[in-house]
């Protein structure tokens, strides 16, 4: 077998399989038509707001180049866009310990814990921070 035929072969298995894929992959919900309005409401609630996800990274940046006001802003706009985010409160938690204020970081360690209570490092973090504030 040529190369030519060899790449030839690889681009037809990948053009056929990926929409193969797809489809089995999207199940049924692709081909029905049908709309609940309940549905989409809570496929809504599910998704993950993109704008959050950018807003922490943003935030981290600002962290690391020790801007911690500016990392608190912006991890508060992005608590304020999604209150169940439990990351964004351990991100201001952390922002809040490099700026000493320790009681503040405790409530949103508390706060994280709650949102997703299988999270070890909202728990670790607030055994650390509580530990560190009872040592004071």
């Amino acid at each position: 077998m040529t190369p030519l035929r060899l790449v030839g072969l690889i681009v037809v298995v990948f053009l056929v399989s990926f929409p193969v894929t797809f489809l089995m992959h999207a199940g049924p919900s692709i081909w029905s038509f049908s709309f609940d309005a309940t549905e989409a409401e809570e496929d809504k609630e599910d998704r993950d707001d993109p704008v959050v996800d950018v807003l922490c990274l943003k935030a981290m940046k600002e962290l690391g180049d020790g801007n911690y006001a500016k990392a608190i802003a912006t991890y508060t706009k992005a608590i304020e866009r999604d209150p169940k985010y439990s990351f964004s409160y351990i991100g201001r938690g952390d922002a809040y310990v490099l700026q000493g204020d320790l009681d503040r970081a405790l409530q949103d360690y508390n706060q994280a814990a709650r949102l997703d209570p299988d999270d070890p490092t909202a728990r670790e973090r607030l055994a650390i921070t509580r530990k560190a504030q009872a040592e004071k």
